[in-house]
Protein backbone atom coordinates (compact mmCIF):
# COMPACT_ATOMS: atom_id res chain seq x y z
CA UNK A 1 0.00 0.00 0.00
CA UNK A 2 0.74 3.90 -0.69
CA UNK A 3 2.77 5.14 2.28
CA UNK A 4 1.27 8.82 1.98
CA UNK A 5 3.01 11.55 4.54
CA UNK A 6 1.93 14.80 5.59
CA UNK A 7 4.17 17.51 7.11
CA UNK A 8 3.04 19.26 9.88
CA UNK A 9 3.64 21.66 12.63
CA UNK A 10 2.55 22.69 15.78
CA UNK A 11 -0.07 24.76 16.49
CA UNK A 12 -0.02 27.55 18.93
CA UNK A 13 -3.24 29.49 17.66
CA UNK A 14 -6.32 28.60 18.93
CA UNK A 15 -10.00 29.30 18.79
CA UNK A 16 -10.90 32.51 16.91
CA UNK A 17 -6.93 32.60 15.62
CA UNK A 18 -7.59 30.13 13.69
CA UNK A 19 -9.32 31.75 11.13
CA UNK A 20 -6.24 33.78 10.29
CA UNK A 21 -4.75 30.60 9.83
CA UNK A 22 -6.71 29.47 6.90
CA UNK A 23 -6.05 33.03 5.58
CA UNK A 24 -2.71 32.22 4.98
CA UNK A 25 -3.10 28.74 3.63
CA UNK A 26 -3.05 26.98 6.73
CA UNK A 27 -5.70 23.87 8.04
CA UNK A 28 -5.62 23.82 11.99
CA UNK A 29 -5.58 19.54 12.56
CA UNK A 30 -5.73 17.44 15.55
CA UNK A 31 -4.05 14.51 16.35
CA UNK A 32 -5.18 11.94 19.35
CA UNK A 33 -5.11 8.15 20.43
CA UNK A 34 -3.22 5.36 21.77
CA UNK A 35 -3.46 6.61 25.44
CA UNK A 36 -1.15 9.78 23.97
CA UNK A 37 -1.62 13.03 24.95
CA UNK A 38 -3.76 15.22 22.01
CA UNK A 39 -1.85 17.19 19.74
CA UNK A 40 -2.79 20.24 18.45
CA UNK A 41 -1.29 21.07 14.82
CA UNK A 42 -1.20 22.65 11.60
CA UNK A 43 -0.84 21.59 8.12
CA UNK A 44 -0.35 23.51 4.51
CA UNK A 45 -3.83 23.51 3.45
CA UNK A 46 -2.92 22.22 -0.18
CA UNK A 47 -0.96 19.84 1.17
CA UNK A 48 -3.49 18.69 3.29
CA UNK A 49 -6.54 18.38 0.18
CA UNK A 50 -4.00 16.24 -1.80
CA UNK A 51 -3.16 13.39 1.24
CA UNK A 52 -6.89 13.46 1.95
CA UNK A 53 -7.68 13.28 -1.75
CA UNK A 54 -5.48 10.08 -1.72
CA UNK A 55 -5.99 8.13 1.67
CA UNK A 56 -9.86 9.01 2.24
CA UNK A 57 -10.73 7.22 5.06
CA UNK A 58 -9.04 4.28 4.72
CA UNK A 59 -5.49 4.93 3.87
CA UNK A 60 -3.08 5.43 7.00
CA UNK A 61 -1.36 9.32 7.17
CA UNK A 62 1.89 9.42 8.42
CA UNK A 63 2.05 12.25 10.04
CA UNK A 64 5.47 13.92 9.46
CA UNK A 65 5.58 16.80 12.96
CA UNK A 66 8.54 19.14 13.00
CA UNK A 67 10.40 18.49 16.05
CA UNK A 68 8.75 15.75 16.60
CA UNK A 69 8.64 11.91 15.70
CA UNK A 70 6.79 10.10 12.67
CA UNK A 71 3.09 9.13 13.98
CA UNK A 72 1.11 6.60 11.81
CA UNK A 73 -2.68 7.66 12.06
CA UNK A 74 -5.57 7.21 10.16
CA UNK A 75 -8.42 10.37 9.19
CA UNK A 76 -11.28 9.95 11.54
CA UNK A 77 -13.32 13.66 11.40
CA UNK A 78 -13.32 16.24 8.32
CA UNK A 79 -15.02 19.61 9.39
CA UNK A 80 -16.33 21.77 6.43
CA UNK A 81 -17.68 25.12 6.58
CA UNK A 82 -21.75 25.14 6.30
CA UNK A 83 -22.28 27.22 3.21
CA UNK A 84 -19.07 26.75 1.44
CA UNK A 85 -17.89 23.46 2.42
CA UNK A 86 -14.21 24.66 2.65
CA UNK A 87 -12.52 22.37 5.28
CA UNK A 88 -11.60 23.84 8.39
CA UNK A 89 -10.24 20.90 10.73
CA UNK A 90 -9.08 17.58 10.23
CA UNK A 91 -9.14 14.94 13.40
CA UNK A 92 -6.41 12.11 12.82
CA UNK A 93 -6.35 9.09 15.02
CA UNK A 94 -2.59 7.51 16.04
CA UNK A 95 -3.32 3.77 15.19
CA UNK A 96 -0.59 0.78 15.87
CA UNK A 97 0.68 -0.66 12.30
CA UNK A 98 0.14 -4.23 14.32
CA UNK A 99 -3.43 -3.79 16.06
CA UNK A 100 -6.90 -4.01 14.24
CA UNK A 101 -9.10 -1.14 13.19
CA UNK A 102 -12.66 -0.42 12.69
CA UNK A 103 -12.60 1.90 9.65
CA UNK A 104 -15.17 2.49 6.92
CA UNK A 105 -14.76 1.35 3.09
CA UNK A 106 -16.73 2.85 0.39
CA UNK A 107 -18.70 0.16 -1.61
CA UNK A 108 -18.44 0.03 -5.86
CA UNK A 109 -21.00 -2.04 -7.91
CA UNK A 110 -20.11 -3.67 -10.77
CA UNK A 111 -21.58 -6.27 -13.61
CA UNK A 112 -24.62 -4.27 -13.37
CA UNK A 113 -25.45 -4.94 -16.54
CA UNK A 114 -25.00 -8.76 -16.96
CA UNK A 115 -27.75 -9.42 -14.29
CA UNK A 116 -30.18 -11.61 -15.56
CA UNK A 117 -32.80 -9.55 -13.13
CA UNK A 118 -32.20 -7.01 -15.97
CA UNK A 119 -33.21 -8.57 -18.79
CA UNK A 120 -35.59 -7.05 -21.48
CA UNK A 121 -35.77 -4.21 -19.03
CA UNK A 122 -37.51 -6.42 -16.06
CA UNK A 123 -35.87 -4.40 -13.45
CA UNK A 124 -32.56 -2.38 -12.70
CA UNK A 125 -29.51 -2.67 -10.13
CA UNK A 126 -30.26 -0.78 -6.97
CA UNK A 127 -27.51 0.34 -4.20
CA UNK A 128 -28.53 0.63 -1.21
CA UNK A 129 -25.58 0.57 1.24
CA UNK A 130 -22.18 2.89 -0.37
CA UNK A 131 -19.65 1.93 2.35
CA UNK A 132 -19.23 -0.85 5.17
CA UNK A 133 -17.57 -0.94 8.44
CA UNK A 134 -14.61 -3.52 7.98
CA UNK A 135 -11.97 -4.48 10.49
CA UNK A 136 -8.01 -5.44 9.90
CA UNK A 137 -4.63 -3.57 10.23
CA UNK A 138 -4.01 0.17 8.78
CA UNK A 139 -2.04 -1.23 6.36
CA UNK A 140 -4.66 -3.91 5.58
CA UNK A 141 -7.83 -1.54 5.05
CA UNK A 142 -8.92 -2.08 1.26
CA UNK A 143 -9.26 1.13 -0.42
CA UNK A 144 -12.76 0.34 -1.32
CA UNK A 145 -14.95 -2.82 -1.88
CA UNK A 146 -15.99 -4.16 -5.12
CA UNK A 147 -19.32 -6.33 -5.43
CA UNK A 148 -20.19 -8.00 -9.07
CA UNK A 149 -23.97 -7.97 -9.34
CA UNK A 150 -23.82 -10.08 -12.44
CA UNK A 151 -25.41 -13.24 -10.17
CA UNK A 152 -28.68 -11.15 -9.63
CA UNK A 153 -31.15 -13.24 -11.10
CA UNK A 154 -34.52 -11.72 -10.11
CA UNK A 155 -36.50 -9.20 -8.48
CA UNK A 156 -35.99 -11.56 -4.90
CA UNK A 157 -32.23 -10.97 -5.54
CA UNK A 158 -30.04 -9.42 -3.55
CA UNK A 159 -26.77 -9.42 -1.76
CA UNK A 160 -25.97 -8.43 1.81
CA UNK A 161 -22.77 -7.80 3.06
CA UNK A 162 -22.71 -10.39 5.24
CA UNK A 163 -22.39 -12.80 1.53
CA UNK A 164 -19.24 -10.19 0.82
CA UNK A 165 -15.96 -11.97 -0.10
CA UNK A 166 -13.62 -9.56 1.92
CA UNK A 167 -9.53 -9.71 1.16
CA UNK A 168 -6.94 -11.81 3.57
CA UNK A 169 -6.82 -10.05 7.09
CA UNK A 170 -10.23 -7.96 6.55
CA UNK A 171 -13.81 -8.57 8.44
CA UNK A 172 -17.35 -7.36 8.22
CA UNK A 173 -17.65 -5.23 11.81
CA UNK A 174 -20.98 -3.77 10.77
CA UNK A 175 -24.31 -5.33 10.43
CA UNK A 176 -24.03 -8.64 8.05
CA UNK A 177 -28.12 -8.27 7.05
CA UNK A 178 -27.07 -4.87 5.21
CA UNK A 179 -28.44 -5.01 1.85
CA UNK A 180 -25.70 -3.95 -0.88
CA UNK A 181 -27.49 -4.34 -4.22
CA UNK A 182 -31.07 -5.82 -5.06
CA UNK A 183 -33.12 -6.13 -8.16
CA UNK A 184 -35.97 -3.33 -8.24
CA UNK A 185 -38.64 -3.19 -10.93
CA UNK A 186 -38.13 -0.07 -13.52
CA UNK A 187 -39.88 2.98 -11.85
CA UNK A 188 -40.52 4.47 -15.24
CA UNK A 189 -42.42 1.65 -16.42
CA UNK A 190 -44.83 1.50 -12.92
CA UNK A 191 -45.75 5.11 -13.52
CA UNK A 192 -46.49 4.68 -17.52
CA UNK A 193 -48.44 2.15 -16.34
CA UNK A 194 -50.44 3.97 -13.91
CA UNK A 195 -51.08 7.27 -16.39
CA UNK A 196 -52.18 4.74 -18.86
CA UNK A 197 -54.70 3.10 -16.47
CA UNK A 198 -55.71 6.57 -15.78
CA UNK A 199 -56.19 7.54 -19.90
CA UNK A 200 -58.64 4.38 -19.50
CA UNK A 201 -60.64 5.42 -16.86
CA UNK A 202 -61.09 9.15 -18.73
CA UNK A 203 -61.89 7.65 -21.93
CA UNK A 204 -64.64 5.24 -20.63
CA UNK A 205 -66.26 8.23 -18.39
CA UNK A 206 -66.55 10.65 -21.49
CA UNK A 207 -68.04 8.07 -23.38
CA UNK A 208 -70.67 7.51 -20.66
CA UNK A 209 -71.25 11.26 -20.46
CA UNK A 210 -71.80 11.59 -24.23
CA UNK A 211 -74.33 8.69 -24.13
CA UNK A 212 -76.57 10.14 -21.27
CA UNK A 213 -76.02 13.72 -23.38
CA UNK A 214 -77.25 11.86 -26.58
CA UNK A 215 -80.72 10.75 -24.54
CA UNK A 216 -81.07 14.29 -22.52
CA UNK A 217 -81.29 15.73 -26.19
CA UNK A 218 -84.01 13.34 -27.23
CA UNK A 219 -86.27 13.46 -24.24
CA UNK A 220 -86.10 17.26 -24.58
CA UNK A 221 -87.01 16.85 -28.28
Amino acid sequence: MENITLKADVRTALGKKNRALRRQGITPIHMYGLNEDSESLQADSSDLYTVLRAAGRTTPVTLQVTGGKDTVTIVREIARHAVSGEIQHVDFQRVDVQQEVEAPVPVVLTGQENAPGTAGGAGVVTQGTFEILVRAKPFDVPNEIVVDCSGLMDIDSSITSGELTLPNGVTLAGPEEDRIAWIQPPRVTEEEDIVAEGEQGEEGVEGVEGEEGDRADGEEE
